[in-house]
């Protein structure tokens, strides 16, 4: 699950839209998407009519300009940690603006200032912050947040929940008050194949410096884009680094903010967070 971050066409202001079939009823309502106002004596016949009306009444469907993802929620923290590091006297717009759940909007004014202070972080040398590293590759594996405290996995089923620190990586038990189950600085992941077809998979974590192991269903995994979607790796030996990374390394979430923000600017109409 992550972030998105949408902005409203022009079309119903500037009267290029067909013609709202209610349109003493249409309205924005607060997280700033286009909504008929229903009373209890109306059925749901006009919501649905409404509706059919939004996603043709011009270009953009259901008057979306632009839609874009921005990042799943562990990046995204992870970033605004580092815009913390950085010092929040520099982005007090973005320290208001920015969401902490999938909701809420910013108005196109604010949205101006907080181009010019992703600018701003961008012209910076670099920020730290402790990764998960593969060893062998020297890839990171996982960035967290401090909001997360270090967790960056959890399984619903087990109540396991996976995560580092400075002092190595963990395995939690969310169901026991975060009782820790496994540590080690430096762990080896080994997946081991189930042979019953309703049975998932398990993975044994040891701890490479005291062959300490402990058996899960909840892997360290690392998502790939590839020719057709995502693939899967798990990571065999890692271990958690310090490292000073610029802030090119946050592109992936720097690009789609200042994409979004920009077009709000454009439109004059608010980002919407969902």
């Amino acid at each position: 699950m992550g972030l998105d971050a949408s902005v409203m066409c022009t079309c119903y202001q500037s009267g290029k839209a067909s013609p709202c079939p209610y349109p003493e009823d249409f309205y924005i309502d607060e997280d700033g998407f286009p909504a008929v106002r229903l009373t209890e004596y109306e059925d749901s016949s006009k919501s649905d009519e409404f509706d059919a009306w939004l996603a043709i009444c011009c270009p953009h469907a259901y008057m979306d300009y632009v839609t874009i993802y921005i990042e799943n929620w562990n990046e995204y923290r992870a970033f605004v940690d580092a815009l913390g590091q950085v010092g929040w006297e520099h982005f007090p717009t973005l320290k208001a603006q920015l969401p902490e759940e999938n909701h809420g909007f910013t108005p196109s004014e604010a949205a101006s200032l907080a181009v010019n202070e992703l600018a701003y972080f961008k012209s910076q040398n670099g920020v730290s912050k402790y990764f998960l590293v593969n060893s062998e590759t020297n890839e990171v594996v996982q960035s967290t947040s401090q909001t997360e405290e270090g967790f960056f996995n959890w399984d619903g089923r087990t109540g396991l929940r996976l995560g580092f620190d400075e002092q190595g990586f963990f395995i939690k038990d969310a169901w026991d008050l975060n009782r820790e189950l496994f540590r080690a600085a430096r762990v080896e992941q080994k997946q081991l194949a189930s042979d019953e077809l309703d049975r998932p998979d398990q993975f044994q974590f040891t701890d490479l410096d005291t062959g300490k192991q402990f058996l899960s269903s909840t892997p360290v995994r690392v998502f790939k884009r590839a020719e057709f979607g995502t693939t899967q790796e798990y990571p065999r030996q890692m271990q958690v680094e310090l490292r000073v990374v610029d802030t090119d390394y946050f592109a992936s979430i720097l690009d789609p903010l200042i994409q979004i923000f920009s077009v709000s600017v454009e439109t004059g109409n608010p980002v919407r967070w969902s």
